[in-house]
């Protein structure tokens, strides 16, 4: 950022503070109340991947669905310091790291890879919201486990229309994903450990096809990592405890 830039930024910040993303609160990205919210960490049970469940910040609602929507789909890129860190401690609290550590030297490569956008989402956003969030977890991971890891943008989304938060029904959302997620042909996934980073899960109807899709590629899917989920009606599982 040069010294005009930065003055400007300054200035504006001066005539318009921001508040928190989630609930508004003056001069805050996100206030320590509604990071707290992204702290009810819960497992889900999944047998595509290799620790038997995906794992979830929050819930999909209230000031959590409207602090993640900030971010999304409205250019709150300072959202994405406090959205890391609450990623990387998922990703310590569930587990994850102890798992990379015992298997890290059966595999050639340890990548963490972000579910992947459309490219009429990329092009309203104006980038790819998810690669802040994957690089500080790839770094967290290595500082912790001792072992390489590394993005890996290795999957695409062709072809989909419209926004998947806004498809009713798995269904509906299986029909708009069928055929369209797939490994970039520049990257080779055999013998590898992957973790999947995603911002909501849904019906995990893309989850699963991002999931199916490198596993066929030779990739062992440690889990799933997201920001927030939302159960679709049926009973979600008990809070995972603090560790």
């Amino acid at each position: 950022m040069n010294s005009m830039t930065r003055a400007c930024s300054q200035v504006v910040d001066l005539l318009f503070p921001r508040g928190c993303a989630g609930c508004d609160r003056p001069d805050d990205v996100l206030c320590e109340d509604c990071m707290a919210l992204f702290s009810h960490s819960s497992a889900q049970t999944f047998d595509g991947v290799a620790m038997g469940s995906w794992f979830a910040c929050g819930w999909y609602r209230g000031t959590v669905r409207q602090a993640v929507l900030a971010w999304k789909d409205h250019g709150d890129e300072e959202c994405d310091r406090p959205f890391s860190e609450t990623i990387c401690r998922l990703a310590e609290t569930s587990g994850v790291i102890d798992f990379i550590h015992d298997r890290q030297n059966s595999y050639r490569a340890v990548f963490v890879v972000p579910a992947p956008s459309s490219h009429a989402s990329m092009r309203r956003r104006g980038r790819r919201h998810m690669i802040p969030i994957v690089k500080r977890l790839a770094s967290f991971l290595q500082r912790q486990t001792g072992c390489k890891v590394t993005v890996c943008d290795a999957l695409e989304n062709k072809g989909v229309k419209g926004k998947s938060v806004q498809t009713k029904g798995a269904a509906q959302r299986s029909q708009r994903l069928k055929g369209h997620v797939s490994v970039r042909s520049s990257v080779s996934l055999q013998n590898t450990m992957v973790i999947l980073v995603d911002d909501i899960v849904t019906t995990g109807v893309t989850m699963r096809s991002c999931v199916e899709t490198m596993r066929k590629n030779g990739a062992t899917v440690i889990t799933v990592l997201a920001l927030a989920h939302t159960p679709a009606g049926k009973q979600m599982d008990e809070p995972m405890q603090a560790q």
